[in-house]
């Protein structure tokens, strides 16, 4: 008797833990649109729970890891225009790092266009790394994977 209780006891302690799990401050969505048969756009939005923000695409030595969106691992598309935000990074002079970064405080959409080159297996895929911060902490540098087709445009 004495064990199950202990084991009912633990159950309920994981699972109140796992209730108040905080959500990750940043969350990504990569999808692929079509605007012709050969042509398209990789999109990549981010979404940032209140009050957090995620660091720019460039950033200066001795700061925090900036964004990134690799995509080498890509297939049957060539890259026709560098990664464009929908909007420029806020620039502020951090006091923890001493030196101006470059960030975004609220949802964010990045784009770059493609020319499918071998429509028999295009795929966009590859990682973000990127960074979340709020004005108490920093999640460590994270690592968001993905693998999308490119969907035929008729």
């Amino acid at each position: 008797m004495n064990r199950l209780f202990v084991m009912v006891f633990g159950l309920m302690l994981s699972l109140v833990a796992l209730a108040q799990a905080p959500e990750a401050p940043v969350r990504w969505q990569v999808t692929v649109r079509m605007t012709s048969a050969t042509e398209g756009t990789a999109v990549f939005k981010a979404r940032l729970q209140p009050g957090w923000h995620l660091y720019g695409m460039q950033l200066p030595q001795g700061g925090p890891k900036p964004t990134v969106i690799d995509l080498a691992a890509s297939k049957g598309v060539k890259f026709t225009s560098p990664l464009k935000p929908d909007r420029e990074p806020l620039t502020v002079h951090d006091k923890m790092f001493g030196i101006d970064l470059n960030w975004w405080d609220s949802d964010i959409v990045i784009r770059r266009k493609f020319t499918v080159t071998d429509p028999s297996d295009a795929r966009i895929a590859g990682k973000i790394t990127y960074m979340g911060c709020n004005d108490q902490t920093c999640s460590p540098p994270s690592d968001f994977k993905f693998d999308k087709p490119v969907p035929k445009k008729s």
